[in-house]
């Protein structure tokens, strides 16, 4: 039993460092584009597109990579003390749900509005990866500001 929760615990926190990699990569893909088309003099929808999408891919490998890691660094007990304060962090939770968010929205309107120029898939992956950092850029500004977002209500039958 102790040996399928390590494992869970693991599988956690791979999946926490390869989000936190995308989240990072997403943020920077469109800076690390936009030099790369000024330097080259050559700005393209599509390759903007593809930048937003591809590079959080390897941010994600790379934050997996990452936490697969630091687990097996750890011992079960600080593995399962370490995830368990991941688990209870608020600050993470909302972060991941404006990139949630933001990716979908997105998702949706980048080709929507760029269709043509993007193509479909690129449209589709690139406006996710733009829409969550743009999410993730809400979020922190949100922090910024000291804009308190509410705690949501429990429904009844939930909290029993």
């Amino acid at each position: 039993m102790a040996q399928l929760k390590s494992q869970e615990d693991t599988s956690y926190l791979l999946a926490f460092r390869g989000l936190q990699g995308a989240q990072i990569a997403s943020i920077a893909a469109t800076p690390l584009y936009l030099l790369s088309a000024i330097r080259h003099r050559r700005f393209s929808i599509r390759k903007f597109a593809k930048a937003n999408w591809v590079v959080p891919i390897f941010g994600a490998v790379t934050g997996a990579g990452v936490g697969w890691a630091n687990a097996t660094q750890y011992t079960p007990a600080v593995l399962s003390r370490r995830v368990e304060e991941v688990r209870l962090d608020v600050n993470r939770i909302r972060r991941d749900d404006f990139h949630l968010i933001g990716s979908f929205v997105g998702a949706i309107a980048f080709p929507a509005i760029f269709l043509r120029s993007a193509g479909l898939v690129n449209g589709i992956l690139g406006g996710a990866g733009i829409g969550g950092a743009i999410g993730i850029g809400a979020h922190y500004y949100s922090d910024y500001a000291g804009i308190e977002i509410p705690n949501a209500e429990l429904v009844p039958a939930a909290k029993q």
